[in-house]
């Protein structure tokens, strides 16, 4: 079984196909600035690499050149579209859409009834499935929803405090996001670590320009931060986390917004970015704020806080800990970020070896020898489990 797995953003498309036999990647590949004058690529298959730029006025565009790519003779990949069994998607929200999916009309209208709430999400992996399935009918859109791996929240963590009624009308409740890669986390950080997957209490950071945290035991996901859409939680690189729900309407009646003012508000001109009052990287921030600039500094602080405050309080929901993961992109590569998260944590045991967290390549161990729990950070692989879980539901 092959499986082809489209990730989705905002201005960029990148794919890769995986021989499901042995779980190999066949080919990948990446297009960026989707939509302007110039798009750089990187096509990767058995006969070499390809970078350059080119233009793609729209995903259309985009998604063609993915197909001829994965189909074209001289790159020794598919014979035919025929040999492809699906097409696998890391979809992010709908409404009561909490598993794998076959993307039919019903699943994208659920999607749809909740492009309000992942504004940034939502509409462009709608209209790149819609143009896979316009263009390869035959092969099947399958849609592995982020909040899948969070189905096993207990009924008391995923209710909001609203009256019941409302809450069952409108699908209200908390989905959690990232859940692919918790899920990935929860499979292979124990592996690496030396725990049985079934027999561990961990705690998954996500942590990059979206950020989660989840906390999972014996491979279940019991609680994550994010809730009802991804504006929850923690600070993101732009968006707003976890708020007293009366802010939005204070602003709504002292600076006269609409309910649309106040989405744009907490979906694209908060978080890191909102604080720091300058670029909404992430990269950049840290460096304004190694530099000395006292916004940038606070937004990292701010963010830093949040991460341990959720580490705090699943360390207690889940009676402990044997395992602290860090993955993304902060995760991976943000020593700083994981010192300053981890800074005081000794208090539950938690104690990190600043040369190790400073040397971190790959998957590693970080802990110090007298650490109660162990700390790894282990790069996340969500295109494979959307695979797997595509796999799963075809077969």
């Amino acid at each position: 079984m092959k499986i082809l797995v489209a990730n989705v953003g905002s201005t960029s498309f990148k794919f890769k196909l995986y021989n499901m036999i042995d779980e190999s990647i066949l080919a990948q590949g990446k297009i960026e600035n989707i939509g302007d004058d110039e798009s750089s690529y990187q096509l990767i298959s058995p006969t070499g690499e390809q970078n350059g730029k080119t233009k793609h006025e729209n995903y259309e565009s985009a998604i063609r050149d993915c197909i001829d790519f994965i189909t074209s003779p001289e790159h020794k990949i598919l014979n035919s579209l025929n040999e492809l069994s699906a097409v696998g998607f890391k979809t992010v929200h709908g409404k009561n859409m909490r598993e794998c999916r076959i993307l039919d009309y019903n699943v994208l209208k659920a999607m749809e009834e909740y492009n309000f709430l992942a504004p940034a999400h939502n509409p462009p992996y709608i209209n790149a499935i819609k143009i896979f399935k316009r263009l390869i009918p035959a092969i099947p859109a399958v849609g592995l929803f982020e909040p899948a791996f969070h189905k096993t929240i207990p009924d008391y963590a995923y209710t909001s405090g609203l009256p019941l009624e409302l809450t069952e009308k409108h699908g209200i409740r908390k989905y959690g996001f990232h859940g692919a890669s918790h899920r990935y986390i929860s499979e292979r950080a124990p592996e690496f670590a030396g725990f049985d997957p079934q027999n561990v209490r961990l705690i998954s950071c996500h942590l990059g320009g979206s950020s989660s945290i989840c906390s999972i035991e014996n491979g279940k996901s019991i609680d994550t931060s994010m809730s009802f859409s991804p504006q929850s939680g923690l600070l993101n690189a732009n968006r707003c986390g976890d708020l007293d729900p009366f802010i939005p309407l204070f602003l709504q009646k002292v600076e006269n917004m609409t309910v649309d003012d106040v989405a744009d508000l907490l979906q694209s001109r908060s978080g890191m970015a909102g604080i720091a009052g300058k670029a909404k990287d992430v990269k950049q921030i840290e460096n304004d704020a190694h530099k000395g600039d006292k916004r940038a500094q606070l937004a990292v602080n701010t963010f830093c806080y949040r991460v341990k405050h959720y580490i705090g309080a699943y360390f207690v929901a889940l009676g402990g800990c044997d395992l602290l993961v860090f993955t993304g992109g902060i995760g991976e590569k943000g020593a700083p970020f994981r010192k300053k998260i981890t800074d005081g944590l000794g208090c539950i045991g938690i104690k990190i070896d600043e040369q190790l967290n400073k040397n971190v390549k790959g998957e590693a161990i970080i802990s110090t020898e007298d650490s109660n729990v162990k700390v790894a950070v282990v790069p996340t692989n969500e295109e494979l489990i959307v695979a797997r879980e595509a796999q799963e539901l075809l077969q």
